[in-house]
């Protein structure tokens, strides 16, 4: 997963697969000036993470002495769907498994080794972030590492591929949010803002990472890969293969590494290890822990498992970068990592309700409610992928209409064009640029949440979370004939658990009615938040944004 070249996740069988053998040796074959005799052969087929696979073969070439030297092995490159087939205890598993990160066997039982028995990591590559050539300085000097912060802030965020499919992007991604931290079990707005920012318009893979520098040259996005697939990438362009140049940067602090593992496969053998090819796959493990495997490992632009370079490399260019070390991240917080990734970068349908009754030109610190809303709703749009759906309404309505509410933005995906603009994204933007105009006038909270959760549900999508957030400073005091009691009324009987539509609440300042916030929200299976000091918005806002995704539940 760390390389550029990854095959597809084709099942294979890999006895039948017809592989290159590095060594085939039997009685009374002559290797130098010795002559084996009294040979058991043993067949024993190691499946190698792309990155490593021709490192492993020419390690295995260089030599091979005492219960390795009679052994067949074929090195193969590894499947996609190599840890479904041995959690499934598919026939025909390989002997040894090299993947690129201990992360690959989060699914399968290391602790007993009942079904695979990891051992120490073989080489490292730690995560770097790499952007063209042509425009190095984007994230400053680029030769020192770069923080988080910066790339985060910066008009021009990195992206990061699948984390589901690349092991360098998780690994990233788990040390940003060991870095950031939790807040009594859910994510802080700092790392839910990072993943809506990372995954926006994100390459699917590492890749397809280097294809967008090639197609768009020094505007193309940066992304996260590891150091070993940027060696590849320059040493294919010297050989001719295309691609465009590209610089790389360490991460000053979140350091992540990919780890590849020694990991033998004991899923399918229930009456335990050929005592022959136990030992054959021991020796073998050993000879990838001696020098010609550190050297096959450097050439092929790999570091020592402890992040160290090692000898050799020093003429490789891209290792001269001093990278912290960094571990493979615990498997279960990167399990719960991909998790939260998968929460909020799944497209979304989010229906906005700002209040701009009277009351939201309150002063705010040095500025006021609406002007604060304003500011954390375009930052909240902003980090909605182009796939989601999102609409805003305001409440009261200055039109001279019936409905306390109106309607700005219509609720669509925001790639579409919409209310006079290109896209709906520029209208969002437009229409809240405007809320500080809007203000004035009585909120009739409960006709506008109730009006909100039905809009929403008549045009349920299923594939996605739909969801609405209403902001507002105050309470119900429009005289509109919804009171409190009928509208939840209606909220709980309308409610449908396979259509549910969550209201997730935000309450400014020191006058809203909690207690009617709090009722809408669990009368929908949302959630209601205070934000009484004014820089508390904008995390709330984003806190909003995750609840959208796992809403009713969480």
């Amino acid at each position: 997963m760390g390389g550029r070249h990854r095959r597809s996740g084709q099942r294979r069988r890999w006895p039948v697969v017809t592989v290159t053998a590095l060594l085939v040796v039997g009685a009374g074959v002559v290797i130098g000036t010795r002559t084996l005799t009294e040979c058991r052969p043993v067949d024993l087929t190691i499946a190698a993470d792309p990155a490593v696979v021709e490192p492993v073969r020419q390690a295995l070439a260089a030599e091979r002495r005492g219960a390795a030297r009679c052994a067949q092995v074929r090195v193969v490159e590894a499947s996609s769907t190599l840890a479904d087939e041995i959690r499934a205890n598919a026939p025909g598993l390989p002997d040894v498994w090299i993947p690129d990160s201990s992360l690959a066997l989060d699914a399968l039982d290391t602790a007993s080794g009942a079904v695979v028995d990891q051992r120490s990591s073989l080489a490292s590559s730690p995560v770097m972030l790499v952007l063209p050539e042509a425009d190095a300085g984007r994230y400053g000097n680029p030769a020192r590492p770069v923080s988080w912060n910066t790339l985060l802030t910066h008009a021009q965020p990195p992206a990061l591929p699948d984390p589901s499919a690349e092991h360098a992007g998780l690994a990233a991604l788990t040390a940003l949010h060991i870095a950031i931290g939790d807040d009594g079990g859910r994510p802080r707005p700092a790392f839910v803002a990072a993943v809506l920012s990372l995954s926006r318009d994100a390459p699917p893979s590492v890749a397809a990472g280097f294809d967008a520098v090639q197609r768009d040259g020094a505007a193309a996005r940066a992304f996260l890969a590891s150091e070993q697939a940027v060696v590849r990438h320059d040493r294919e362009r010297a050989g001719g293969s295309g691609g465009a140049p590209v610089t790389s940067l360490a991460l000053r602090e979140g350091a992540a590494a990919l780890d590849f593992p020694f990991v033998r496969i004991r899923a399918g053998r229930p009456a335990g290890l050929d005592p022959a090819l136990g030992e054959t796959i021991n020796a073998i493990e050993g000879h990838l822990h001696g020098p010609a495997a550190r050297a096959a490992f450097a050439a092929a632009g790999l570091r020592e498992p402890d992040g160290s370079r090692l000898p050799g490399t020093g003429e490789t260019a891209r290792l001269a970068l001093q990278a912290a070390a960094a571990a493979p991240p615990p498997r279960p917080l990167a399990r719960e990592t991909l998790r939260l990734w998968g929460l909020l970068t799944t497209p979304s349908r989010l229906l906005t309700v700002i209040d701009v009754s009277d009351s939201m030109a309150q002063p705010a610190g040095r500025s006021n409610r609406v002007a604060l809303t304003a500011a954390a709703a375009q930052t909240g749009f902003s980090l909605l992928p182009d796939s989601a759906s999102a609409g805003l309404w305001t409440f009261p309505s200055r039109l001279p209409e019936a409905r306390p509410w109106q309607e700005l933005v219509p609720l669509g995906p925001l790639s579409e064009p919409t209310a006079g603009e290109p896209t709906r994204r520029t209208a969002l933007t437009v229409a809240v640029e405007a809320l500080p105009d809007r203000l004035g006038g009585e909120g009739s909270l409960y006709a506008t949440a109730l009006a909100a959760t039905r809009a929403v549900r008549d045009t349920y999508d299923p594939g996605h979370p739909n969801t609405v957030l209403l902001v507002t400073d105050g309470k119900n005091e429009a005289n509109d004939g919804v009171d409190g009691p009928g509208a939840l009324e209606a909220l709980q009987a309308e409610a449908k658990p396979d259509q549910p539509v969550p209201v997730i609440a935000i309450g400014l300042g020191p006058d809203v009615d909690d207690d009617a916030l709090n009722r809408i929200a669990e009368a929908t299976g949302g959630r209601a938040y205070e934000a009484n000091d004014p820089k508390d918005i904008g995390s709330v806002m984003l806190d909003g944004l995750f609840g959208r995704g796992c809403r009713p539940g969480c």
